[in-house]
């Protein structure tokens, strides 16, 4: 065996071992007087539907979870929150892009269509921990910023269009903690946002189901599964889809 080999065998065997001894609990759902934060970074996976105009020119989205490794090139998310007694803040932000080619018949300009867009969401919210027994509940509002930057390219005429969509929407919102054991619990989290107001989205619903597995007092690791869907539009331009798959990440209790 080579030494490279043998000291990551080592490394993931002494791992695994104080994941088996160190108690470990998920501080950040206990009920405490001192401020617990968490932080994590996360990567998801995302299939699209939906429908995008660019200055008029019009294209569906759609693309398989399959279609996903081959389509993205860069998806990235970070989360943090802080509690004390009752309330808390929630700060979380994700960068995603993307590259899809269609081909549509009809519309002002029919052809294959090279799609670009990239998105850009970060999101600061309120919560109130209003039960700690038998599961731990949080309501919750804030608000999120989203900026879509968009472009659509037809080679066979040729034209391309591009612009950049970007508003704020407040969104109000519900968490459930289901705890499974010292180590494992289960999340369940949806809001609702947008309204039409101002230059928000005319809707905007977002559902997240995941579980946590708290390694040692510092490490956890999440695995969860998200669906996004918003509707958007100002002047030629519109972002209409939903966004669902799984995501993973890695979490930090201090």
């Amino acid at each position: 065996m080579k030494r490279s080999s043998r000291v990551a065998l080592v490394l993931a065997i002494g791992f695994l071992f104080m994941a088996a001894v160190i108690p470990a609990r998920a501080e950040i759902i206990e009920k405490s007087g001192q401020w617990k934060n968490f932080v994590s970074v996360y990567g998801w996976a995302q299939a699209l539907n939906g429908d995008v105009k660019i200055k008029g020119i019009e294209s569906d989205i759609n693309q398989s979870f399959s279609d996903f490794w081959s389509n993205a090139k860069f998806s990235f998310g970070a989360h943090y929150e802080g509690f004390t007694g009752h309330w808390g803040i929630m700060v979380d932000g994700f960068y995603f892009s993307n590259e899809i080619e269609k081909d549509r018949a009809s519309g002002a300009f029919p052809g294959r269509r090279q799609i670009k867009f990239q998105q850009g969401l970060v999101e600061l919210a309120v919560p109130y921990r209003f039960m700690w027994t038998p599961v731990v509940a949080d309501v919750f509002i804030g608000g999120r910023y989203n900026n879509i930057y968009g472009e659509i390219g037809v080679p066979s005429v040729p034209v391309k269009r591009d612009d950049t969509l970007a508003f704020f929407d407040p969104i109000v919102g519900a968490r459930v903690f289901i705890p499974l054991d010292k180590r494992w619990y289960l999340g369940l989290r949806g809001d609702i946002g947008g309204f039409g107001i101002g230059n928000a989205s005319d809707m905007a619903l977002n559902g997240n189901i995941f579980v946590n597995w708290q390694i040692t007092s510092l490490v956890s690791t999440q695995l969860g599964f998200r669906a996004f869907y918003m509707k958007y539009n100002e002047g030629e331009s519109e972002w209409h889809a939903t966004q669902w798959g799984p995501w993973l990440g890695v979490g930090f209790s201090f």
